[in-house]
């Protein structure tokens, strides 16, 4: 089974099981999965089964699907993907396809056939096995030496994977894997809790392939209580006859005649269990193998959790990274301290009031042309470093860079009011800091600049996966700002009406005209902001 998984504002998860082929994805309600957003399409994208798997196709769609980053037609889906649609953020997951059923009874353990051990009996020394006594048949000494010796060189593979691992889902394996090579069992499985304490299946392992079917595993509930509840360990050496097992259809259809399950535990935390069982034998399993059994789940637990935090550790870098590109210091500092309170940064879409900025260098080409490719970039460069720090001196944020071009919002993510006022006080400093920078330039290496403002509702939100990560904004009011920028004069500011309605008592303002903007349904009347240039 494969799922999606959508996170809300809270980071809240809402899991979708593709559960029917094909799975749609749109705006429109008769959808599978219903997205309410504006920029999502009626009929944005949908999961088909091609030869290869799972396989996302987009519906040619406005505003496109991304997977890791990446536009797409189509891509074939591979576990843990993050597919972008509309700007709200989907998590691609692959699930154990073994169903594992949990059976209910309540007869008490059979204390012949089982043994059970707490957590805190496991002694350093315990480990690595049970010390050789002084006294008895040499051939037992040294048969329980080695044991020891293969459990400690197990041990320390189990660390250097938990060391060198690159993923949760890749030390999973791992784990899984090396309890294998050390244990003789038939089939084995590791469960973790998820945010509400169930269990969830995270890694299976069958010995031969071939014993592998389509029937459930089952298991029992008390047990896996018991071993959760009471931190204990538990091995049955014949399930067959255990009546904790007897109403567990497996045991009879599989055969299984032992079985083990321990607690992934880190000091006083359980997240999660790893049981083994066999079909070979009764006694197939001794007490040293649930000893070692229960030091590898210590370790994992101790991996998994360092795993987890390293995954946090780094997508939190990575997200700050992203948006010190694109937002002042203290707007970075207010998404992060959100993102901490609701365990997760908001990637949602939402419609909000701002204040769009345009500017660019009028007649770049002609520049760039007359220059070295090095000297045009030091120019870039150092003209860039100016405006953006003038766009977060205003508490604005840095859209994007297009070419030449800078785009910046003034009211979103956050309203510091005055939002209109803030983005044409922005400009004015522009135009200053440029008529100084200037100045200091060779009369070939000089340039203008045209600016466009406009204010009104508009669509924002993190567009991208959470590797490559981006804040923008769409709507009209965005294509009006940069339609005023591209008819202004040289460093000429040009302001819409709504941006016009807030400021017009703060700068001497002008009319300077009106104009159908490019597939606009109306005109829009623009405004020249006067001042010292």
């Amino acid at each position: 089974m494969s799922n999606l998984i959508f996170k809300n504002v809270k980071g809240e998860e809402n899991i979708y099981p593709i559960n029917q082929i094909p799975f749609k994805i749109g705006r429109d309600p008769n959808n599978d999965v219903v997205l309410e957003s504006k920029i999502v399409s009626r009929g944005h994208a949908q999961i088909v089964r091609a030869r290869e798997g799972l396989t996302i196709v987009d519906l040619n769609s406005h505003n496109g699907t991304f997977v890791n980053g990446t536009r797409i037609k189509e891509a074939i889906l591979r576990d843990g993907d993050e597919i972008l649609i509309g700007g709200i953020l989907v998590l691609y997951e692959e699930t154990i396809t073994e169903d594992i059923h949990f059976s209910e009874d309540d007869s008490p353990l059979d204390s012949k056939a089982s043994i059970i051990r707490p957590l805190e009996d496991l002694a350093i020394t315990g480990l690595l096995g049970r010390e050789p006594q002084p006294t008895g048949r040499e051939d037992q000494r040294i048969e329980q030496l080695e044991k020891n010796n293969r459990n400690l060189v197990a041990l320390c593979q189990l660390s250097e994977k938990l060391i060198s691992s690159v993923s949760l889902r890749e030390l999973l394996d791992i784990i899984i894997e090396l309890i294998f090579k050390s244990i003789d069992a038939d089939r084995g499985f590791l469960m973790l809790f998820d945010e509400e304490r169930n269990l969830i299946p995270k890694a299976i392992k069958y010995r031969d392939s071939t014993s592998k079917d389509d029937e459930k595993i089952t298991i029992s509930q008390t047990i896996v209580n018991r071993v959760i509840q009471e931190r204990v360990a538990i091995l049955t050496s014949d399930a067959m006859v255990d009546p904790r097992f007897s109403q567990g259809e497996s045991i009879y259809l599989h055969g299984i005649r032992s079985a083990m399950c321990v607690p992934l535990w880190r000091e006083r935390d359980i997240i999660g269990i790893i049981h083994l069982d066999s079909f070979r034998r009764t006694n197939q399993f001794t007490e040293n193998d649930l000893e070692l059994l229960m030091a590898f789940a210590n370790h994992a637990a101790i991996g998994i959790e360092q795993t987890r935090l390293n995954e946090r550790i780094l997508r939190e870098m990575q997200i700050r990274s992203n948006l010190e590109r694109f937002h002042s210091p203290d707007v970075v500092n207010t998404i992060m301290e959100e993102s901490t309170e609701k365990g997760t940064l908001s990637l949602e879409v939402e419609e909000k009031a701002a204040t769009v900025l345009f500017i660019d260098i009028q007649n770049f080409t002609f520049l760039a042309e007359r220059l070295s490719a090095p000297e045009v970039a030091s120019l870039l460069n150092e003209y860039f470093s100016i405006m953006t720090d003038i766009v977060f001196e205003y508490h604005g944020t840095l859209d994007k860079y297009m070419g030449d071009a800078i785009m910046a919002t003034f009211g979103a993510p956050y309203s510091y009011e005055n939002d209109a006022e803030k983005a044409v006080l922005a400009a004015l400093k522009m135009r200053r800091q440029l008529k100084s920078l200037m100045s200091r330039k060779e009369k070939e290496n000089r340039f203008d600049v045209r600016m466009g403002i406009n204010s009104g509702n508009v669509v924002a939100g993190y567009i991208g996966s959470m590797k490559r990560l981006q804040y923008t904004i769409l709507g009209e009011a965005v294509n009006i700002a940069s339609y005023l920028e591209s008819i202004a004069g040289p460093n000429e500011i040009l302001i819409g009406e709504e941006t016009f309605r807030q400021v017009k008592k703060l700068f001497p303002v002008e009319e300077a005209g009106k104009t159908r903007v490019k597939s606009g349904t109306r005109e829009v009347r623009y405004y020249r902001v006067a001042g010292e240039e």
